[in-house]
């Protein structure tokens, strides 16, 4: 088998948004003001193509990870690619670095995002009737990704990966008009 710095990559940019968008959950780990990791399971949506790529995850100001971003932008993302049939196996996964940024809930990219797929929409509702109510604290966190996206076993079968575990990682550039 070819190291991995001479051979083609298995997972373009284009394959690692096309399994972004087909999910919705991931795990957003942020900084505490004492320094400590924070790590929270979150629901995603991911702004249109026509537009630079961001992730969005709607919050609310006063909840930790918004306070955390609010002191430290530096965050990472984690989506696991669930297997459906074979469950008991790890699924590939997605990981990255970037910065995040507080928004207001008015983010025309961010609601994009969120009515692209049913669960973001069904938590719109929800904020919005939340937003009737009196509710002002309601909020975006736009992550921004660092130029390169990590994958694990994606493009892999268990096989190779069995025989050579670390041949299942990738480096996934993100493409400078993304």
């Amino acid at each position: 088998m070819k190291d991995t710095q001479t051979r083609p990559p298995r997972v373009t940019f284009e394959r690692l948004l096309e399994e972004l968008r087909g999910r919705s959950f991931g795990v957003l780990s942020t900084v505490t003001q004492e320094g400590r990791s924070h790590s929270v399971g979150v629901v995603y949506g991911i702004s249109s193509q026509k537009k630079t790529f961001e992730i969005y995850v709607m919050t609310r100001t006063h909840l930790k990870k918004a306070r955390n971003i609010a002191a430290n932008a530096n965050v990472s993302f984690v989506v696991p690619l669930t297997r459906r049939l074979v469950g008991f196996i790890p699924p590939p996964c997605v990981q990255f670095q970037g910065k995040a940024t507080i928004v207001e809930f008015s983010d025309r990219t961010g609601l994009e995002a969120f009515k692209s797929f049913f669960v973001g929409r069904q938590i719109l509702r929800m904020y919005e009737d939340l937003s009737r109510q009196g509710e002002t604290r309601t909020c975006f966190l736009r992550i921004i990704p660092d130029p390169v996206v990590f994958t694990y076993m994606l493009g892999y079968s268990i096989l190779e990966v069995r025989r050579r575990m670390q041949a299942g990682t990738e480096r996934v550039e993100i493409l400078p008009e993304r």
